[in-house]
């Protein structure tokens, strides 16, 4: 009896060990509350993915957390099939957001801008964040950095699109048929024609490393003319009749 007794204790202790383990504790992340929502949204792929990077919200990218918070289910966005890439329904933005046509008028000729047109033919993401931030207004657009390959530049380089230099393609160049009129003390004001030099040149060849993208915004000095800078980069009595011939300009 008494060694029964002894067994039975000594294997009430063996099964009551800790025994040590490779194992390590599942912690699980606590989940947002846009997470959460996501899982009792009745799509099968939140029963097991928890996205995480759903909750977030930059500056600049597209806010699935905003979007979520007004109530927009992912399907009505998406195009959801089980294990593959969910397609973007482009045409429900419209809903909400006037994608149709955006005027740049910033600069002296405005430039309109078709966003229907474009999402016809690319994906969101070929376009936002990578080159313009998802806010009007927010890229700051420059013609000298499209012309390095920025912003419109990266396809607009005459391989993928017309190239930036094509300036008639996306300006309204009526402004081009008004001569431009620069005051002068002591003669006549000088008279500048767009229409005629463009019908030889690229824009480009002046702007904006010879003269920047705004009327008096060079700053120029008959001085530096002379000097070969501004007009003076081209009359210089050899690609042009030389600045010094003060009547041919100021009439």
């Amino acid at each position: 009896m008494l060694r029964a007794i002894t067994i039975l204790s000594l294997l009430l202790m063996l099964f009551s060990c800790k025994w040590k383990t490779d194992e390590k504790p599942v912690v699980r992340e606590k989940e947002s509350p846009v997470i959460s929502s996501l899982s009792e949204s009745g799509l099968p792929c939140f029963k097991c993915h928890t996205y995480q990077k759903f909750s977030l919200d930059e500056a600049g990218k597209f806010s699935h957390a905003k979007h979520i918070s007004f109530g927009t289910h992912c399907n009505q966005c998406h195009i959801i099939k089980p294990h593959k890439e969910a397609a973007l329904n482009k045409d429900v933005c419209n809903r909400c957001h006037k994608l149709t046509n955006f005027t740049f008028a910033g600069a002296g000729m405005p430039v309109i801008f078709s966003h229907q047109n474009h999402a016809k033919k690319y994906s969101c993401s070929e376009c936002h964040p990578k080159h313009f931030n998802m806010k009007k207004g927010a890229s700051k657009i420059t013609m000298n950095l499209m012309y390095k390959g920025n912003f419109c530049g990266s396809c607009h380089n005459s391989r993928k699109a017309f190239a930036s230099t094509d300036c008639t393609k996306c300006h309204k160049m009526t402004a081009f048929k008004k001569e431009l009129s620069y005051p002068s003390s002591g003669l006549n004001p000088a008279v500048f024609s767009h229409e005629f030099h463009t019908a030889m040149f690229e824009c480009n060849n002046c702007h904006a490393a010879v003269f920047k993208f705004k009327k008096g915004g060079s700053g120029m000095k008959m001085d530096d003319i002379y000097q070969g800078k501004f007009c003076g980069s081209c009359h210089n009595g050899q690609i042009a009749f030389g600045s010094t011939e003060c009547q041919k300009c100021h009439k």
